[in-house]
């Protein structure tokens, strides 16, 4: 039975309904005649079936020949839907554009996705890959992926390895990052001062020590010599001791201070906004603009950037799109008045940012010392900020005469 559907689907059948005094009779002689009908369905003084298109002359003479009457209820199958769409010329034209636009769209390279880096930063990564030919747009069959990876493992040395895949429309690239080598411990080597401090704490691992506690140091002076001498009571009678060059190892914790001066007066130059801003907007497909709409450059000469992304049918279904709109206010120079008090607080608060600034990361906070400056100056203030922090300011320097690694 389904294989008759389906022929019946590929050359067409009706839908049929007949009423009148005997539609039994009507359907013995059709089946006398040897006429397909399925799908029949009796209802209230009538039925409905199905019968292929070539039959349907032959059931209108069986009809008169009963006294019933058919009404063609709807025309189903492959010829019928084919005259539709010709009737629908728009439709077929523009599905055509479409499979068209999806076959030649396929043909391009349109996202470049990064993975494996920790430290060299994803954008960075694409403008090497687009430098060395791989770019948002480019023909798949015109991309030598194997080029591609050896120009950027000749132009960034921090690379070890870089493997390129093309999945559909996107190029996925992997990259390996060379890991830094140790310091090679073997080679001589002193610890000296990387800054100013006062020593609070010596402590040798190998090498011998230069300074003590208490005692206050200066930027690159020695404070753990990379040499080791032998013990004179097991030297043999009459040998010769030498000492032994090698890379010390050890932390000299001192105290360090870093000072930072602020100032601020009762008339302060403000930026505000003029009023006037200008907007674009940018189509974004996982991440990577693929679309701009406004201006490329800013007419501002001092402008604040404000940017709002907003997720594509965020509601219905997560897709990795989005609208990103970057909006440019205007600034104007404006002078503004201020109180003593208020001029005072922000000198110090200027004072304290600039000393944080000087901060490594490692080091601990112990003092904060703020103080008022004075000045000469009417309706100025003068701010310092001393920090003092406990910190190993012990860094290697080869004996060979190599340069250190200061801060």
């Amino acid at each position: 039975m389904t294989i008759l559907k389906l022929r019946y689907f590929l050359t067409g059948f009706l839908l049929i309904r007949i009423t009148g005094a005997a539609p039994e009779k009507f359907f013995n002689l059709a089946a006398l005649e040897g006429i397909p009908l399925w799908d029949i369905k009796h209802g209230t003084g009538k039925f409905t079936f199905k019968t292929d298109v070539d039959s349907f002359a032959g059931l209108r003479h069986l009809a008169r020949r009963t006294g019933c009457r058919l009404h063609i209820l709807g025309k189903a199958g492959l010829p019928f839907l084919c005259n539709r769409l010709l009737r629908r010329r728009g439709l077929i034209f523009g599905l055509i554009f479409f499979i068209l636009g999806l076959y030649t769209a396929s043909s391009f390279i349109l996202f470049i996705q990064i993975t494996g880096n920790e430290k060299l930063d994803s954008g960075y990564l694409r403008e090497l890959a687009a430098r060395a030919g791989a770019t948002p747009g480019r023909l798949r069959r015109n991309l030598d992926i194997d080029d591609v990876a050896n120009r950027m493992l000749l132009a960034e040395p921090r690379l070890e390895w870089v493997g390129l895949q093309l999945v559909g429309t996107k190029l996925i690239i992997e990259v390996r990052e060379a890991i830094d080598k140790p310091a090679e411990m073997d080679a001589p080597a002193d610890l000296v001062a990387a800054k100013d401090g006062l020593v609070t704490e010596v402590l040798v691992f190998v090498g011998e020590a230069r300074v003590q506690p208490q005692e206050t140091v200066r930027r690159g002076q020695l404070l753990i010599e990379g040499i080791i001498r032998p013990d004179p009571q097991y030297a043999a009678e009459g040998e010769e001791q030498k000492s032994k060059p090698v890379h010390a190892q050890g932390k000299v914790i001192a105290r360090v201070w870093y000072e930072g001066y602020g100032e601020a007066s009762l008339t302060e130059t403000v930026r505000v906004r003029s009023g006037r801003s200008i907007s674009r907007r940018i189509l974004c497909i996982e991440g990577q603009p693929v679309l701009r709409v406004g201006r490329d450059s800013i007419p501002f000469a001092r402008y604040e950037k404000v940017i709002r992304s907003q997720p594509v049918l965020e509601r219905i279904i997560r897709v990795p799109v989005e609208v990103v709109t970057e909006t440019f206010y205007e600034l104007e120079l404006q002078k503004k008045e201020i109180t003593a008090e208020q001029a005072r607080k922000l000198a110090l608060a200027r004072a304290r940012q600039l000393a944080e600034l000087q901060l490594p990361a490692d080091a601990e906070l112990i003092d904060e010392t703020v103080e008022e400056l004075p000045v000469q100056k009417k309706g100025l203030f003068r701010a310092r900020c001393i920090l003092e922090t406990r910190e190993d300011i012990a860094v290697s320097k080869p004996k060979n005469g190599g340069e250190s690694s200061f801060d």
